[in-house]
């Protein structure tokens, strides 16, 4: 089983948030596999095999994945006999959608700058064109005025940590896939800035703790590139 992932200076540290999702549901389902790592410019030649423009493509077998939500899908229908990732389909569905733009995109031009700064040289033009574009505006712009895009994922987090408050994980007793994606999105700061985004009396700080510890410690064991 072969994962193609995104990676920066460091060829051992991927840092896609949709990467980790899925990474996060192999460890989940105790699943073996290898990772080929990319940089942004080689996506597209790489990934031709799979009509695929983004990383995580898996490729088990004969069988050719891509898109995060579709992987975690296969490996839920195709590997039955092991630790089940949904405990409700629908709702993890729905997640999908619920910390997108109120989280992941303000996230991402938080730290938009800090990710520019730990890429490939190979990667810093198109990287530079390709998110200026998305965020409207100089990535030195953003690293200056992050504050505002901080506060609106801040305020956009308060749900959570009301939540975990009361509550270990989202996935019941155990953590499940709108713990992994929630997760993952920490993982992808981690890996590329330095940024402190809670408070360590923060429930949320708690819960990400114990994050790093589940699904074999693979979070745990992530560290930021240099």
């Amino acid at each position: 089983m072969k994962l193609y992932e995104l990676v920066g200076r460091d060829k051992n540290i991927g840092f896609s948030p949709f990467v980790w999702r899925v990474k996060l549901a192999l460890a989940h389902k105790d699943l073996n596999y290898e990772t080929v790592p990319l940089h942004f410019t080689e996506i597209k030649d790489a990934l031709s095999f799979a009509n695929a423009s983004t990383v995580p493509v898996l490729v088990d077998g004969n069988n050719i994945i891509s898109d995060s939500w579709e992987i975690v899908c296969y490996l839920e229908e195709a590997y039955p006999d092991r630790p089940c990732i949904f405990s409700d389909h629908h709702a993890a569905k729905l997640f999908n959608f619920q910390i997108g733009m109120p989280l992941l995109a303000p996230l991402f031009r938080t730290i938009v700058s800090d990710i520019y700064s730990v890429i490939h040289d190979m990667d810093k033009d198109y990287f530079r064109t390709s998110r200026e574009a998305r965020i409207g505006c100089t990535l030195e712009e953003a690293a200056k005025d992050y504050e505002q895009s901080f506060s609106t994922f801040k305020a956009n987090l308060v749900p959570y940590s009301q939540f975990f408050r009361r509550e270990q994980y989202m996935g019941g007793a155990g953590p499940g896939y709108q713990d992994h994606a929630l997760y993952a999105m920490f993982l992808w700061a981690r890996a590329t800035s330095d940024k402190k985004l809670l408070e360590d009396d923060d429930p949320l700080t708690a819960w990400i703790l114990r994050m790093d510890k589940a699904c074999n410690g693979i979070g745990g064991k992530l560290k930021k590139i240099e």
